[in-house]
């Protein structure tokens, strides 16, 4: 009886000291990854489907981190939180931005984040003690569902235009037109012949047309030449006759000069004398008519009678 309670107690010390160090073994598992890896926050506007946790996450195609948690946004609805853990020291910059990217054909989607550029500064949070957060830019899967519905409704539409195209009135009215373009073909056949001629006319037409504009363009500069040859001299005489006057106005300045200062009011005093003269003139003349005998003669005395 003692040495099965000895064993008991012998099997569960060991079965205790497993499952202890199993445990230990977990512990420093996951504190040693907590300390490896870094949270990060992505906000995506529009649907996650096929993203779950522990879903892989990419940097340029190269795995390193994974996704921790999935949440709703309390005040938008439409915003989706995606928290991820990423391996410390990766390059995660301010240009960085994240994305879903289908893995393969099982539905399941991985977070895809672009590398950004080397120049921009490493991703920090904006207040101290946040998780820093990823930008997003549009899936090419997400955009592909998203724009499925006008898809389909586009395609209804154009399903619906080719029935009105292909129903019996529209029909009759494409074998006009098929006849039309018939018959039309069969006159350009037969007029072959005239048609060529009327675009061999054409042709001598404008060939005839270049040749008159280029000896129109002859005639032209004959004529500019013709009217500048007769009208260098015209343009020199006038040159010199310019000159001349130039030079008679010169000459006759400094007489104007002298007239106007003292040459003026003599002939200011010659115009009143003249004024006076033309009066006396006026004055004999008005005698004259009225009675010239008087005006050469004189008041005859009356001749004296005695009584």
């Amino acid at each position: 009886m003692e040495t099965r309670a000895h064993y008991i107690i012998v099997g569960i010390f060991i079965i205790a000291s497993f499952v202890f160090g199993f445990g230990f073994i977990l512990w420093g598992v996951g504190s040693s990854s907590d300390t490896d890896d870094l949270p990060y926050d992505i906000l995506f506007q529009n649907s996650v489907n096929g993203l779950s946790i522990s879903n892989p996450v990419l940097l340029n195609g190269v795995r390193v981190g994974q996704v921790t948690a999935i949440m709703l946004s309390q005040d938008k609805p439409e915003e989706i939180r995606v928290r991820i853990r990423i391996k410390r020291n990766t390059p995660i910059r301010d240009d960085s931005r994240a994305n879903l990217i289908p893995i393969g054909i099982t539905g399941q989607s991985s977070v895809f984040i672009s590398g950004g550029t080397a120049t921009s500064p490493l991703l920090k949070p904006l207040f101290k003690g946040n998780v820093p957060l990823i930008k997003t830019i549009p899936s090419p899967l997400n955009e592909l569902i998203s724009s499925l519905p006008e898809m389909i409704n586009t395609g209804k539409k154009l399903l619906a235009d080719l029935r009105k195209v292909v129903d019996p009135e529209n029909r009759e009215h494409v074998k006009e037109i098929l006849a039309n373009v018939s018959s039309f073909s069969d006159m350009l056949v037969k007029r072959e012949a005239d048609i060529k001629l009327a675009l061999d006319n054409v042709k001598n037409a404008a060939a005839q047309t270049q040749n008159a504009m280029a000896e129109t363009e002859k005639t032209a500069l004959s004529v500019n030449d013709y009217v500048a040859k007769q009208l260098t001299p015209a343009t020199k005489e006038i040159g010199i006759l310019i000159k001349r006057i130039d030079l008679l106005v010169k000459n006759m300045e400094p007489g104007l000069t002298r007239f106007s200062k003292g040459g003026l009011d003599d002939v200011t005093s010659l115009v009143n004398q003249s004024r006076i003269l033309v009066n006396t003139l006026e004055n004999i003349a008005q005698k004259l008519n009225s009675n010239p005998k008087q005006f050469l003669l004189g008041t005859t005395v009356p001749e004296y009678q005695t009584p």
